[in-house]
């Protein structure tokens, strides 16, 4: 168990670490043991050298391989994001949440503004993507690590929708669940979900450093990436007007029970939403801006 946990330590580490020390690494462990000391010591480590990279070490990346790199980490931060967004779309459903039935109007307005800028922030995606996605198919057949790659990402997308066409099913053959039950089935559904955004993520990352990437197709994701990551600020901000107007105009709507449990209420709810999308778009802006420097000429 505690080699399992070193292995994954040191996948924490950034990618020009690991090409430098990986082997080094690998082989001091190998020959002391990964005990739970030396398991935190490789997690302390990556977590320096995130925070304070030496510039001696990045240098062991090609702009190439900092532009991948940069991709591959919006693409999560988006996949993560969007369940944050799919939480966000529970939470203000219904007339009054919405902006009707004598609600205030602003939240109408910022709903109808955050599903615009997920649509472009979809399309973004998809367009920034489709390069990539056609690069990797032309090479799957004479490389094995893109297969591997494209049958984690097909795998991924059949469980996220066997899990959503399951749920639909619950829901329509018994209406009538109880809270405690319909917790466990959202709960249920929230973690498959997780896992297959994170996989096709990892996937994506994979595949793109196992293909030959024509120079324009780096550049049309790089500008795809930073559209991504205005649409995710974008929508946090709206997020944020939303609740704002929710607590100053709405006080009944945003003390309502939220959940299947009733709780937390409306407010509490979206506090959690908008803190986690928050957390995503830092890492996504720094993500995006190195891609750009990468990619630029």
């Amino acid at each position: 168990m505690s080699a399992r946990l070193a292995r994954l330590a040191l996948a924490l580490y950034p990618l020009a670490y690991r090409r430098r020390y990986g082997a080094e690494m690998a082989a001091l462990l190998e020959d002391q043991g990964a005990s739970p000391r030396a398991v935190a010591d490789l997690v302390r480590g990556a977590l320096r050298a995130h925070l304070r990279p030496t510039p001696a070490v990045a240098g062991e990346l090609r702009r190439e391989d900092r532009a991948r790199l940069g991709i591959s980490a919006v693409l999560l931060c988006w996949v993560l994001f969007a369940l944050a967004g799919l939480a966000l779309a529970k939470t203000s459903e219904g007339p009054l949440l919405e902006g009707r039935s004598g609600a205030p109007e602003v939240l109408g307005l910022a709903r109808i503004g955050i599903e615009l800028l997920a649509v472009v922030g979809s399309l973004a995606v998809a367009i920034g993507a489709a390069p990539l996605v056609l690069a990797a198919l032309r090479q799957a057949r004479t490389r094995p690590e893109v297969r591997r790659a494209t049958l984690l990402v097909c795998g991924s997308v059949v469980a996220f929708v066997g899990a959503t066409a399951a749920l639909a099913l619950i829901a329509g053959v018994a209406p009538n669940r109880s809270g405690p039950v319909d917790a466990l089935i959202l709960t249920a559904w929230t973690l498959v979900a997780l896992a297959c955004g994170v996989g096709c993520a990892r996937a994506a990352r994979r595949g793109l450093f196992a293909i030959t990437v024509p120079p324009g197709a780096l550049r049309l994701a790089a500008a795809c990436a930073s559209i991504v990551v205005a649409a995710m600020a974008g929508i946090a901000l709206l997020t944020l007007a939303y609740l704002v107007a929710l607590v100053v105009a709405a006080t009944n709507l945003a003390a309502a029970p939220n959940g299947p449990l009733g709780n937390p209420d409306v407010r509490a709810s979206l506090v959690i939403q908008l803190l986690a999308m928050a957390a995503l778009v830092v890492p996504a802006t720094i993500a995006a801006t190195r891609t750009h420097r990468a990619t630029r000429c």
